[in-house]
């Protein structure tokens, strides 16, 4: 357990100040953690006692009892931050329990880490969601989960996010790379903004937070800190709830990447002063756009190329979350297999050979099993066993040979369990 303290008896302000962080932290640990509050620093008593008295003193009673930015919205930006990591998978099951415990429903906390789709990408979701579901076991949360899917043309609904969100860039956004990837702004307005945006279970402001954290913690994304940080002001966030959330960031991020969303942040604040928000004005040319085709077909689409791919039924993929969020697995079907694996121009293989190099280059824990999965679609859809080493070995020069030496070792793991040659 904690090592208890108290209060100096000492005149010395500096032991005063001192004895009330580790107070207060400890206060807002017992909030966040539960019963069972000390778990995550229980650990380090006999590694590290400073460590653990650390994080006491400066995650809990320097950062996170801070005011300007209530417990709720601090533990859906850090659910959303930590499931976009990919890697931490004890905080995350710490801080999905944090949500719980500050009041957040299951449903804010499955769509905090569904959101994470548009910013981190499918493994990070899927790999988070996991996490929720040990636990909702382990609360013996009797939750019943629904579809959370809007309903109307997901173009106008994208539409309708942006111009409340972005206000005027929605030209900008809803057009950019029309003649070089015109699917690619599509895809953007319909999918990430017409569906996911517009789901039901998590408010906007909640989004943004959540979004904020994400594009800090994954780093070297200045443009859309901007972005979300004058959605945020757009949606009913305050100056302080954003540099509050920011501020956070240090404890997740580390100070080079917050520092550098900060600076991002500070050009927008000054430059609203200057100007204002500005509402969005009508985009006629945008309101008359309807979405490409039915989601009907975008799934039959998906599960005629995973089943091509899997060599097994699409179906066990959608039932999967069907306990926790049944449209997770809709979404793969429909996004990453309908949209995306399906598109002409690159044959079912390089697609393949593709995700497996871009799956080493992520080398995160939430990608390790979809790297299983892909070296072994890859196999399925004709690549040999020397192609999918090339494909590893390639990525050396660009991510380091530590990566390339952990995708090797699971796809040596395929290849036992194939039996490939």
């Amino acid at each position: 357990m904690l090592a208890k303290k108290t209060q100096a008896q000492s005149s010395d302000p500096s032991e005063v100040r001192k004895a009330n962080r580790y107070t207060r932290g400890i206060e807002t640990l017992k909030r966040v953690g539960g019963k069972d509050y000390d778990r995550a620093t229980r650990p380090l008593e006999s590694f590290s006692p400073d460590l653990s008295q650390m994080v006491v003193e400066h995650v809990f009673g320097d950062v996170l009892s801070r005011p300007g930015l209530d417990l709720k919205q601090r533990e859906i930006a850090i659910v959303a931050a930590l499931t976009a990591l990919g890697s931490v998978r004890p905080a995350l099951k710490f801080h999905i329990h944090g949500m719980l415990n500050v009041g957040c429903t299951p449903q804010e906390v499955v769509e905090t880490i569904l959101h994470a789709v548009v910013y981190a990408g499918f493994p990070a979701a899927q790999d988070g969601m996991t996490i929720a579901r040990e636990v909702f076991k382990e609360r013996n949360l009797q939750y019943q989960p629904v579809s959370s899917r809007p309903e109307g043309d997901r173009y106008q609904l994208g539409i309708q996010n942006l111009q409340q969100t972005e206000g005027d860039r929605v030209k900008t956004i809803a057009t950019r790379f029309a003649n070089l990837a015109p699917d690619l702004p599509r895809l953007i307005v319909e999918f990430a903004r017409g569906e996911i945006w517009n789901r039901r279970g998590l408010s906007l402001k909640s989004r943004e937070f959540a979004t904020l954290a994400m594009v800090t913690v994954l780093g070297n994304q200045s443009h859309s800190v901007q972005a979300h940080v004058e959605g945020a002001l757009r949606v009913g966030a305050t100056e302080t709830e954003i540099k509050e959330l920011l501020l956070q960031m240090t404890v997740y991020a580390g100070y080079p990447k917050t520092l550098s969303a900060v600076t991002a942040a500070q050009q927008t604040f000054n430059e609203i002063k200057q100007r204002g928000i500005p509402p969005a004005s009508p985009k006629p040319e945008l309101e008359s756009r309807q979405q490409a085709e039915s989601n009907e077909a975008r799934y039959r689409r998906g599960l005629d190329a995973l089943n091509q791919i899997s060599k097994a039924s699409g179906e066990a993929v959608v039932k999967s979350f069907e306990d926790i969020a049944p449209d997770l697995g809709r979404y793969i079907v429909e996004f990453s297999y309908g949209d995306v694996f399906s598109r002409p121009n690159l044959d079912l293989k390089t697609r393949e050979l593709a995700t497996v190099s871009a799956l080493t280059g992520l080398n995160t824990t939430a990608s390790e099993l979809p790297l299983k999965v892909h070296i072994n679609g890859a196999l399925n859809v004709g690549a040999n066993r020397q192609e999918i080493v090339e494909t590893i070995m390639h990525m050396i020069p660009y991510v380091g040979f530590v990566k390339v030496q952990q995708a090797m070792a699971l796809a040596e793991t395929v290849f036992a369990e194939r039996k490939v040659k």
